[in-house]
């Protein structure tokens, strides 16, 4: 069975399995995890995971996908809360930015560096149809209204959240004891998502 998005649903057993691929997936990193890992924390059998998933890199895509969508849904509503850009833009940039621990930018780093180019292509597709395009929207709108300018909408979506996933990895960098001066992390106190998206649209230049 398939949901809107075309992304499958689950019954109990294979959703306990994803859940809990979920969390190890989160806590440890896709290497540190196996199937075995998988099966006891479920409390199932191999041959019942494999049964529903067909290997690791799957459940992982998986995972991923089903956070992206969860994202996705959340995108959505703030958007259809706001009446302009700059306030729509605002919503996703707390969004975004409220992100625990940069959860989907965590997997998508991973997938580049763990599963094979057909899963790498999968998770972008998912990437883009569930975190871009609603900011493609977004900037479509605007330009469309007057409220941006010069730059197309897809261009504009992708340097928005690449600012916003920059700013998040500034937010907490890993910082080794004796480097701790020399790498602070960025102050929510002076930088909100209001400046952020004020940064964005009009930059940093005196008007």
């Amino acid at each position: 069975m398939q949901d809107i998005n075309n992304e499958p649903t689950y019954g109990p057993t294979a959703a306990r399995i994803l859940m809990t691929a979920t969390r190890l997936f989160m806590q440890r990193g896709y290497s540190a995890v196996s199937i075995n890992d998988i099966v006891q924390a479920a409390d199932v059998t191999k041959p019942t995971l494999y049964y529903h998933f067909s290997d690791k890199e799957e459940l992982f895509v998986l995972v991923a996908i089903h956070m992206l969508a969860d994202m996705h849904g959340t995108m959505r509503r703030v958007i259809a809360e706001q009446s302009d850009t700059r306030g729509r833009l605002i919503a996703l940039a707390k969004v975004l930015l409220n992100e625990p621990n940069g959860d989907t930018r965590m997997m998508r780093h991973q997938a580049r560096e763990h599963l094979s180019p057909e899963r790498q292509r999968r998770l972008a597709d998912a990437f883009r149809r569930y975190m871009v395009e609603p900011l493609r929207q977004v900037m479509q709108q605007g330009l469309d209204n007057g409220e941006l300018t010069r730059h197309s909408a897809y261009d504009l979506a992708m340097l928005f959240l690449g600012l916003m996933e920059g700013f998040q990895r500034q937010m907490a960098p890993p910082v080794a004891p004796e480097h701790g001066e020399m790498y602070q992390a960025i102050s929510t106190d002076r930088f909100s998502a209001e400046t952020l998206v004020d940064l964005f649209l009009y930059g940093t230049a005196v008007r």
